[in-house]
């Protein structure tokens, strides 16, 4: 064990050496040690924030991570963020850095200590010498404009090289946060590639603080520099800082020549895509922020039944991306509810939209018309697809180890795939079900598969999910509905909150469980009683397969659970699409007359043989009704 005594010859030593930070790994009694490798930055103003570098942050529980800092009689304790597995942040306030001593030299300790997600303690130090200043005066040596863009596009890389940059920000209510951070301003005169009259300009801007570092500001070339039209500007670039107390300090001033370009759209990353579908847009000099990017498509689209629309001249159609980057934007196919059941917007229906698309950027009173496409675009509308990311909770596994089937999940997992994809896309309902996330969807559903009802009702599944109304979503208005979590519309409306499918509730069709349900059934032991530990079974092995004397009884047990979960998932699904009764009535959530292998009756008309698909009985299917509204708002072709 490090004792104190111990800890403060160290520190005393290093200090006396006068190196610079230095790891730690002096671990604590009753912890374990944090790798921290360096604090950044070494020069340190009243509000600075400062980053925390090492390894293994990301198992900190992060509502308990605090800095001390030691090296006073006092040492200031401060609240601080995990921002990824490799990063720490935290704010050094006015108390905190008069504690310090002020403006000076701080020569001390920075611990580091949080508990773990799994209930230890850990903690890590790092000796720090910072200089403290009040305040800092900048300096501007070179100001890099991006080689690759010449001349240059909104959104371009800007590099400013030189001193006592303040690493702050202003918030978009104009407020100062941090430190204060440090302006650039341009001075000269406007010249406009079409040839118009030159005019003054003067105009105050900051770069985004990619890099870190208080010899270097680099971010993209914002409007707020010389505006967004084509031109050249020649004049005088200077840098101020302007601290968090509002005091300003100016900096020198460069002289400096900038030609801004055209935005330019170069391609697209695909040219079709579905609702809920994302796709990318590459070129040069797109905008965001205070500024608007917009694509404006002139042309037609043709309807999948034949009707053309027109979107030419004043009727162009207008999509407005998100900017990612000065080369990049980012489009979702969304649509939103058109008041009448149905929804409306770029993906509401298939079609091919044709035509011109040209960047067009807005700021203030400004508007720039980039340059199209090199050639006429031909986009493909797809029909609507539901995607639905089936999510396998740790519950799922322990709920399979109570019916012995642990060892054979992989198998109820193709089993559960196999029965909802023949609910809906094979019946010509174009709903597509998967166990990862889908990678170009940014809307799509989710259902949770877990073990023990959260409820504390034995519910075999709930769809929590509600619209805005309180209703059921009619005519899938909504396409990410997520079956599982907590769903507080719900709560308030006084309905149960958690939804899902949970595996753990098919106990109770047991008649031997304790709270046997009304539909429990001597087959559920017959089929799942010899793998039971609690019953005296032995769990599947999956060297048992496909030829051990158990093997039959093994793939009976699994397709029938498979064959339960999957109809339960077909079921709480369904509700997300608006069913039963999917024209209405609006409370209406299951079928109106139950029958026999009916996928949405209520439950207590669903017996298990029907559910484990046990021949005769099973499997359940759409009423004509409810295939007829499935094949309307999602059908396959």
């Amino acid at each position: 064990m490090w004792g104190d005594e111990l800890r403060l010859v160290l520190l005393l030593g290093f200090l006396g050496a006068g190196c610079a930070d230095q790891v730690s790994r002096l671990p604590d009694a009753g912890s374990f040690p944090l790798a921290i490798d360096r604090v950044e930055p070494s020069t340190v103003l009243p509000g600075s924030q400062l980053r925390i570098y090492g390894e293994g942050f990301d198992a900190l529980l992060a509502s308990s991570l605090q800095v001390s800092l030691v090296g006073h009689s006092a040492p200031p304790i401060l609240a601080a963020q995990r921002i990824s597995a490799t990063e720490i942040r935290f704010s050094l306030d006015e108390p905190a850095f008069a504690s310090l001593g002020g403006a000076g030299r701080f020569q001390g300790m920075l611990e580091l200590s949080a508990d773990t997600l799994g209930g230890d303690r850990r903690q890590g130090e790092i000796v720090v010498d910072w200089e403290l200043a009040a305040t800092l005066s900048p300096r501007l040596d070179a100001i890099s404009l991006d080689k690759s863009a010449v001349p240059l596009y909104l959104g371009s890389d800007v590099l400013g090289s030189g001193s006592g940059f303040l690493l702050g920000a202003r918030s978009a209510d104009g407020k100062l946060s941090g430190e204060g951070l440090s302006e650039f301003r341009l001075t000269g005169v406007f010249n406009p590639t079409d040839g118009g009259p030159g005019t003054d300009w003067d105009s105050v801007f900051v770069l985004d603080q990619a890099a870190l570092s208080r010899d270097q500001l680099l971010g993209p070339l914002p409007p707020a520099c010389m505006g967004i039209l084509p031109g050249t500007l020649v004049g005088h670039l200077s840098v101020h800082n302007i601290h968090a107390d509002g005091q300003e300090i100016a900096g020198n001033s460069l002289p400096v020549t900038i030609e801004l370009n055209r935005s330019v759209l170069n391609r697209l990353s695909t040219t079709a895509a579905s609702r809920g579908q994302m796709f990318f847009l590459t070129g040069r000099g797109f905008a965001g922020g205070r500024a608007k990017t917009v694509v404006s498509i002139d042309g037609t689209f043709t309807t999948q039944a034949g009707q053309i629309v027109d979107y030419t001249g004043a009727n162009a159609l207008n999509i407005v991306p998100e900017v990612l980057a000065g080369d990049t934007l980012r489009y979702v196919m969304r649509v939103v509810s058109d008041g009448q059941g149905g929804v409306t917007g770029l993906g509401a229906r298939p079609g091919v939209l044709r035509g011109t698309a040209t960047p067009v950027i807005y700021w203030q009173d400004q508007q720039q018309d980039g340059v199209p496409l090199p050639a006429a675009i031909e986009f493909t509308i797809l029909p609507q697809k539901q995607m639905v990311y089936l999510k396998y909770l740790p519950g799922f596994t322990d709920a399979l180890r109570e019916f012995g089937l642990r060892n054979v999940e992989h198998l109820l997992r193709e089993r559960i795939l196999q029965v909802v994809t023949r609910d809906y896309y094979a019946q010509g309902i174009n709903v597509v079900f998967q166990e990862s996330r889908p990678s170009e969807f940014v809307e799509y559903g989710v259902v949770e598969i877990g073990g023990q009802d959260p409820n504390g009702r034995g519910l075999i599944g709930l769809d929590a999910t509600m619209s805005e109304l309180g209703l059921k979503d009619m005519g899938n208005i909504y396409f990410n509905d997520v079956v599982g979590g907590w769903n507080a519309e719900s709560a308030e409306a006084g309905h149960l909150a958690y939804g899902g499918v949970f595996v753990s509730s098919y106990l109770v069709l047991s008649p031997k469980f304790e709270k046997a349900s009304s539909l429990a059934d001597p087959r559920f032991d017959q089929v799942f009683e010899t793998f039971m530990p609690a019953r005296g079974g032995e769990a599947a092995r999956v060297d048992e397969l496909p030829s051990g004397e158990r093997a039959e009884a093994i793939e009976r047990a699994v397709r029938a659970l498979g064959s339960m979960i999957g109809n339960t998932v077909s079921h709480e699904f369904g509700h997300t699409l608006g069913l039963a009764n999917g024209r209405g009535p609006a409370e209406a959530f299951h079928n109106l007359e139950p029958g026999p292998n009916q996928i949405m009756d209520a439950g207590t008309e669903r017996p298990f043989a029907e559910r484990a698909e046990l021949d005769p009985d099973g499997p359940a299917q759409w009423t004509p009704e409810n295939l007829t509204y499935l094949r309307e708002i999602l059908p396959r072709d």
